[in-house]
């Protein structure tokens, strides 16, 4: 029997990818996205959501509720629109904590890809259903429950529904659109005042843009360019956004803005919307395009989760990125460790690098002299901070040398003292200053601080105890080590702490980040959770949801010729059994 199900198996998953394929070609959403579209969000790649719904079920609170409670109004209060609103939102919180009736309810498959976009204005959301009729199952159950109705609309052949949104008394209607096609559900809004029966074809899939993303290869360039996922990618478009603003002509978004000013008989853009400003709005835009942002990686089961995220703020302007890069400093090994450490942080910044990266900034921004009047006074306002940079670079001439600084708290624990109350117990830490000559910082600060003077610190020499130069209370059982550990001033306390100070002795500097931080949020509150439990006092309860968030999270932020990258990695573990 075994030997006939294998070929079968291999047979099936064959035959799905060929159809997958097929499908792929078919039909393509990036098709009917506008390629000035302001936002755009997707999941290109179909991926399992099951694993995804059984870890959110671990993060789904009784508060969750409360706040959409508080959001919406109590069913008294709320008008049928609300009512139905928060009914739908309540279900769906509810089967949070049941990701198999979560699939079911929703007409979800195995798998999902996900969209999101606009039509100028216009939103557009889209998600792949496997069974539509659970959507208007789910839809006509909770029109039953609050009293709420639709319209039907039709669209060709195909029908779909109409809410109005609004209230009756209300001059311009507002509609939220729910329909099914291609075997994906689409929900968007419409109304007369911005929308068209065009551009409603092209939110339901019936039309396509005269320039698609599809056509502009915007989503390909930027997972290649950022090595971005395909399980989700991203961008705001800065270019449509200024286009729209300083009423560009054949600007959606253009549009849409001057009818909306026309209806509400004001001018809020009126001062960029000139010939000049257009042109110098856009050179900016054009050389800050847009924010990229995407998933880096993506591990997903029902026990646990890896993620990581990145944005990009995209530029052209080489002059500022190479100003900017020039600050980058060192970013030690134990801060990039966090996995084992419950807290770090670290500033990587060249000091002698800082004025002459600032100028070439404030010279930058001050090329080319601009006309338009909000650019012209943005322009006279850095003008006049050139003397601020002239002072700081006075400033940091004491601190020439220093690459960065950095600590970590790799464990510590609490108990109570004589009196119930919360003590430290032990801390395992370290706090380092990075310089080419960490002796020769060590030596200037001596001007500011007499308790120094009698200090001396030398590269490869015997550690000082701290509670000899500056004494530290004896309930915090504390003895922080000063020393000179290569290119390295550190302050450690505990074995673990000393750990770091002697691998830092090894690590020659250079210039490796700007900025980054980690954190364990459970590692960060239990122990002081336990002494409260210990005490017999209530934990409070902020506190412990807390807890719920079994993670670690870590944050970096550099600079690299494509802009200015903010990454998050997030390591989180499931803290309910799992079903």
């Amino acid at each position: 029997m075994k030997k006939l199900l294998i070929p079968a198996a291999v047979a099936s998953i064959g035959a799905a990818a060929y159809l997958y394929q097929q499908y792929e070609q078919a039909y393509n959403v990036l098709d009917y996205v506008p390629a000035d579209t302001v936002l755009f969000a997707g999941a290109l790649k179909p991926e399992p959501i099951r694993d995804y719904l059984a870890l959110a079920e671990n993060y789904s609170t009784a508060e969750d509720i409360q706040q959409l409670e508080n959001l919406y109004g109590t069913a008294e209060d709320a008008t049928p629109a609300k009512k139905f609103l928060f009914s739908l939102l309540t279900e769906y919180q509810a089967l949070t904590t049941d990701p198999e009736q979560m699939i079911k309810t929703f007409g979800l498959g195995e798998t999902v890809r996900s969209y999101v976009y606009t039509l100028g204005l216009l939103p557009v959301a889209k998600i792949e259903i496997a069974n539509p009729q659970a959507i208007w199952d789910l839809l006509d159950k909770h029109e039953l429950e609050t009293g709420f109705s639709h319209e039907d609309g039709m669209f060709g052949e195909m029908a779909y529904r109409i809410y109005r949104v609004t209230s009756p008394e209300e001059e311009t209607p507002l509609d939220l659109i729910i329909a099914q096609k291609d075997g994906f559900l689409t929900i968007t809004l419409n109304t007369e005042l911005l929308g068209s029966e065009k551009l409603l074809a092209i939110a339901l899939g019936f039309d396509k843009p005269e320039h698609s993303l599809a056509d502009a290869g915007t989503v390909s360039d930027i997972v290649k360019k950022h090595k971005f996922s395909q399980q989700g990618v991203g961008f705001l478009n800065h270019v449509a956004i200024i286009e729209g603003i300083t009423g560009v002509k054949n600007s959606l978004l253009a549009e849409q803005l001057t009818t909306l000013s026309e209806q509400s008989n004001s001018q809020p853009f009126a001062m960029l919307q000139n010939q000049v400003c257009q042109a110098e709005f856009t050179s900016i835009a054009h050389n800050w395009p847009r924010t990229s942002f995407g998933y880096t990686q993506m591990d997903v089961t029902a026990e646990e989760a890896t993620i990581g995220l990145s944005y990009v703020i995209e530029s052209k302007s080489q002059v500022i990125l190479s100003a900017l890069k020039s600050l980058r400093g060192f970013i030690p090994s134990y801060a990039q460790d966090f996995e084992n450490n419950i807290a770090s942080v670290s500033l990587g910044l060249d000091v002698s690098q800082l004025s002459s990266s600032l100028t070439a900034i404030w010279n930058d921004l001050q090329t080319p002299t601009y006309q338009c009047e909000p650019l012209s006074i943005m322009q006279a306002q850095i003008s006049e901070a050139g003397q601020s940079i002239g002072m700081l670079g006075m400033a940091t001439n004491m601190a020439a040398g220093v690459k960065g600084i950095s600590a970590g708290l790799f464990d510590y624990e609490v108990s109570e003292d004589l009196n119930g109350e919360p003590q430290l117990e032990s801390l395992q830490a370290v706090v380092a200053l990075h310089a080419d000559s960490p002796e020769t910082i060590f030596n200037s600060l001596k001007m500011f601080s007499p308790e120094l003077q009698q200090v001396q610190l030398t590269t490869g020499g015997e550690t000082v105890s701290l509670n000899e130069i500056v004494p530290i209370d004896p309930a915090l059982n504390i003895n922080p080590q000063v020393a000179i550990k290569g290119n390295h001033l550190v302050i450690f306390n505990g074995d673990l702490g000393k750990q770091a100070a002697e691998k830092l002795a090894t690590e020659k500097l250079s210039a490796n980040g700007l900025y980054q931080t980690s954190f364990d949020i459970e590692r960060i509150f239990t122990p002081l959770i336990d002494v409260i439990n210990a005490s017999g006092e209530d934990v409070p309860e902020d506190l412990m949801m807390l807890l719920d968030y079994n993670m670690n999270m870590n944050m970096n932020l550099d600079i690299n010729d494509q802009g200015i990258r903010f990454d998050t990695v997030i390591k989180t573990e499931s803290t309910k059994d799992i079903k």
